[in-house]
């Protein structure tokens, strides 16, 4: 994700470098002002129409990524900034008349004027108000207990805030500029974001990769989980570790669950789905079989390596188990594929580890894959060294649990000098 957004500000400030080069400026705290205006304004700009095709969600981009959940941390991310950088190019406008306090400023050179010019004024006024529309978005994304199913309607609106932002940015850019390197580069941003943002507001997102299906069987178990098993076309097919959307009320709207299964070729597929929030935990006591479903997938590049020596270790935490369950599934028929690994079942207390019973009976038929049940109220919490205990540096950990989990594991393998590219895990938050 740092590397892509490094990259775009790479681009960005070599578009708008090259654009002035050779054009031999006052450099003044006027001519500053208005630079720093136009290269924040493009940044932004930039920013935002990358979260467009994000949005989208393009398999091809998924599978450079690596998977669906790293590309919505990266829309996350690229969201703040691009906001951040709105905040930004609006706070430089609204700097002149205190600069005027403590700088003369010379005469305005003559403004190369086009056909665009009639819009001008409706263009900073549309502007002004997306700027507040973004912040107040911002705010309402960050905040978790803000309504999901009212949130996703106001998010998906943020494309038309795109509209009227490329809008803003293309009428007030420059004359100049469209036979320069920035000009070229707002305009490829405006094509792809518009594009993008038309097919957000049509619903096609994901609309060939939805099967329509029915809910088989709902099995209730303690602490809180529920198993779901849905019966769809009988060409849906799956790798284990990945996960879809689940939608079972459009109000609601699809939700990401984690597929607990392997693959048999018939179209059945399972998941767990744990009482997290208000909509997990109408669904412990609602969901019924003979439901119709909608599910759209299957996303995600959260697979097991079977190549390579050494051990592996592999941690599932609570209902972050799941993508392991459907790995372990999928060796059944050939346990010999089955890498030298260590799982670790990470729960509070023996209540709460509601697959032990189903973990011991797979991992029992695979030679290699050794089970470790780890209760946190009497064991504390699993730590780097207890995991990477008589491992090598070079060994591979494998984790999807809660972000606060996964953070503290990861800074006790940087400190016992484990690469950061030794530990693989999903960023399970798509919000």
């Amino acid at each position: 994700m740092k590397k892509i957004m490094y990259a775009v500000a790479v681009v960005v400030l070599a578009a708008w470098a090259l654009t002035v080069i050779g054009h031999n400026p006052q450099m003044d705290v006027w001519w500053w002002r208005k630079q720093l205006i136009y290269v924040t304004g493009l940044g932004s700009f930039v920013l935002m129409s990358l979260i467009m095709l994000l949005s989208v969600r393009p398999l091809w981009l998924e599978k450079r990524l690596h998977g669906l959940d790293k590309m919505y941390r990266l829309h996350k991310w690229a969201g703040i900034w691009a906001i951040g950088l709105a905040l930004g190019h609006y706070l430089l406008d609204l700097s002149k008349d205190l600069l005027k306090v403590f700088f003369e400023r010379g005469a305005k050179g003559q403004r190369v004027e086009t056909f665009l010019e009639m819009f001008r004024d409706a263009a900073k006024d549309v502007g002004e108000w997306s700027v507040w529309i973004l912040g107040i978005m911002l705010v309402i994304t960050l905040w978790q207990r803000f309504p999901y199913h009212i949130w996703r309607y106001t998010h998906k609106t943020l494309s038309v805030i795109y509209l009227v932002i490329a809008f803003h940015g293309v009428v007030l850019a420059p004359a100049g500029w469209w036979t320069e390197p920035a000009g070229v580069l707002l305009a490829v941003s405006a094509v792809v974001g518009v594009y993008c943002a038309f097919v957000v507001l049509s619903g096609a997102i994901g609309r060939t990769r939805r099967y329509p299906g029915t809910v088989l069987a709902v099995k209730q178990h303690e602490g809180e989980v529920l198993e779901v098993t849905c019966q769809l076309p009988k060409h849906w097919s799956h790798r284990p570790g990945q996960f879809a959307f689940i939608t079972l009320d459009r109000f609601e709207g699809a939700h990401p669950f984690t597929i607990n299964s392997a693959d048999q070729a018939s179209g059945q597929v399972s998941f767990a789905i744990k009482a997290l929030g208000d909509y997990t935990t109408r669904l412990q006591t609602e969901l019924d079989a003979g439901r119709a479903v909608t599910v759209e997938g299957p996303y995600g590049y959260f697979d097991m390596q079977l190549d390579g020596d050494g051990e592996q270790i592999w941690v599932g935490a609570g209902i972050g188990v799941t993508p392991f369950i459907a790995w372990l599934e999928a060796l059944q028929a050939q346990p010999e594929r089955a890498p030298q690994a260590t799982l670790y079942y990470c729960v509070d207390n023996a209540e709460e580890a509601v697959f032990a019973e189903q973990l011991q009976r797979l991992t029992d038929a695979l030679p290699n894959v050794s089970l470790r049940l780890h209760y946190s109220d009497e064991q504390g919490f699993l730590s780097a060294e207890q995991v990477l205990k008589n491992q090598s540096a070079e060994t591979k950990v494998w984790f999807c649990g809660p972000q606060g989990f996964a953070d503290a594991l990861q800074s006790g393998m940087r400190t016992l000098g484990c690469p950061a590219r030794n530990f693989h895990k999903e960023y399970f938050q798509m919000r």
